[in-house]
């Protein structure tokens, strides 16, 4: 396997600087932080929701660990600097063949990997699917700037890591209007 593709499309965004940029959402943050004080404050002071104190600590600690947790992890977004688009991962599509334990470089895999470097797009997304297998292609989407990111990925065989087992594929405008129907239509399994 070549290892010269990026890991993940994430990795791909990092490598071009130029192009892509991590933002935070700072009106979010700032909820789930006042969300995150309110928890705490109720785990100290469980007595003023009139209910069980213990009830409420439970779900003051759930929501302590949930606020705080979307606060510092979750609020992080990619956006193409060119074109100012939110870039969002529309699905992940998990093919049922090969099947999980297989060995790579199989039959199955060469043939969804030369679908997906011949743009065969109504082919990969009339491919079966399964839930917990191996081979997945993930789909994220820049719909300001009418931009498809796609890359074919692979759990490797005895080691539970996922790897890009392609280049990412950037499909812009005018193939974007053309395949946007079929690229759509590929669901997360």
């Amino acid at each position: 396997m070549n290892t010269n593709y990026p890991k993940s499309i994430i990795e791909y965004y990092c490598s071009n600087p130029s192009s892509f940029e991590e933002r935070v959402n700072s009106t979010k943050k700032k909820i789930n932080l006042v969300l995150m004080a309110v928890s705490l404050l109720l785990i100290i002071f469980p007595s003023i929701i009139p209910i069980g104190n213990w009830i409420v600590r439970i779900v003051a600690i759930i929501g302590l660990l949930y606020f705080g947790l979307a606060a510092f992890l979750f609020d992080r977004s990619w956006y193409n600097k060119v074109s100012g688009g939110k870039i969002k991962e529309i699905a992940i599509k998990k093919f049922a063949f090969p099947e999980r334990g297989s060995t790579w470089g199989s039959e199955d895999d060469q043939r969804i990997i030369a679908m997906f470097e011949r743009e065969d797009w109504v082919g990969l997304a009339n491919e079966r699917a399964a839930d917990d297998r191996p081979m997945q292609l993930y789909i994220h989407e820049d719909a300001i700037g009418k931009t498809f990111y796609l890359q074919l990925m692979c759990y490797l065989p005895g080691v539970y890591i996922i790897q890009g087992v392609t280049d990412v594929k950037v499909i812009n405008e005018p193939q974007y209007s053309e395949v946007y129907k079929i690229i759509k239509s590929i669901k997360s399994t």
